[in-house]
């Protein structure tokens, strides 16, 4: 009975993680009509699989700061600014063990804030403090360290099609009291040489001071780049060199809109990628669907919970247990939600 239930939460896991292959469909027209008319999150997504990752002293997790997932349904979990470490569950949510650990040495870590995973099972930790990315094998032992040279990395990692690394921070930064400028993605080989960086902090922010080590940058299948600042909700397309293709929004005076009327200014999460040729953002605890081009698809859609990321046409969610049943040894569910 234990082996059935097994196979069975593997195949869930399968379907939810896991990308396809070869060529990928659009929406079609009819799909796209549907999904404009859309007023709430059940009417375009329909929850698929829901997993207890296991409490134990040895794995446990005080905030999610970043997740993925290995060809064997693994889940890393990356929790690098308070347990700081990065734990492996089984498709099951069974504690495996943790990749690296604490430390200044080969393999260890002291801030393991993003990871992201290869296309040959490589596992990209970033250690933002030591200013380095460990790559550990598909066996989870230490490959190789990049010690990034010329520019210091940022927060956040995402690897393209060609495993070039791309690394994202949307702070704000005061060097002596005044706002420094500078681009919010930078492009490193695998040496850790800079390659260049793009995407120029907006000005509009330039002035308010915030930090975010959260997402804000995603990358397609295409390996179009799509960034978004936590403050500004304003998506950017950018090609994998970095030029800019296009900005799109619907709400292209939201931030000015508060900022006049002395409100704080709406925390914006995202972008995030689907398979279909879809791109969202949560705005105050809405969904906005966007295609690709920057087209508007449907927007307003009530949804609250914290996005840990995206994988083929599945977004992946973490709920916490209710303060009421909370235990000090307290982990969270992952919750799978399929397009429909």
């Amino acid at each position: 009975m234990k082996r059935s239930f097994m196979f069975l939460v593997n195949i869930l896991l399968f379907l939810c993680f896991s990308s396809s292959q070869g060529q990928h469909v659009l929406l079609t027209s009819s799909q796209r009509k549907k999904m404009s008319s859309a007023k709430k999150f059940d009417d375009i997504f329909k929850r698929v699989s829901e997993v207890q990752l296991a409490t134990d002293s040895d794995c446990l997790i005080s905030l999610i700061t970043d997740m993925a997932i290995d060809k064997n349904g693994n889940l890393i979990i990356a929790d690098g600014w308070q347990s700081k470490a990065v734990f492996i569950f089984g498709p099951d949510g069974s504690f495996i063990r943790e990749l690296g650990r604490q430390g200044q040495g080969p393999g260890e870590y002291t801030t393991p804030v993003s990871l992201d995973i290869g296309r040959n099972g490589d596992i990209y930790v970033v250690d933002y403090l030591n200013n380095r990315i460990n790559v550990y094998d598909e066996n989870f032992d230490i490959k190789k360290t990049i010690v990034p040279r010329q520019s210091r990395i940022k927060h956040f990692i995402r690897l393209n099609s060609r495993d070039e690394i791309y690394m994202f921070s949307g702070a704000n930064r005061l060097l002596f009291g005044a706002t420094q400028v500078f681009d919010t993605i930078t492009k490193f080989d695998w040496q850790g040489n800079l390659i260049g960086s793009f995407a120029p902090f907006p000005k509009e922010v330039a002035n308010v001071k915030f930090f975010s080590g959260q997402n804000g940058m995603t990358i397609g299948d295409d390996d179009f780049i799509y960034e978004m600042n936590p403050l500004y909700y304003q998506i950017r397309k950018f090609n994998s060199e970095g030029e800019l293709i296009k900005s799109f929004s619907r709400h292209t005076k939201l931030f000015q809109i508060i900022t006049e009327e002395n409100k704080s200014p709406i925390i914006v999460h995202g972008p995030y990628y689907l398979e279909k040729g879809l791109i969202m953002a949560n705005v105050s605890e809405h969904l906005e669907i966007y295609d690709t081009e920057g087209n508007f698809i449907v927007g307003k859609l009530p949804f609250s919970k914290k996005i840990l990321g995206t994988m083929g046409n599945s977004i992946y969610v973490e709920q916490w247990p209710e303060e009421d049943v909370q235990t000090e040894l307290s982990n969270p569910k992952l919750i799978c939600f399929q397009l429909l």
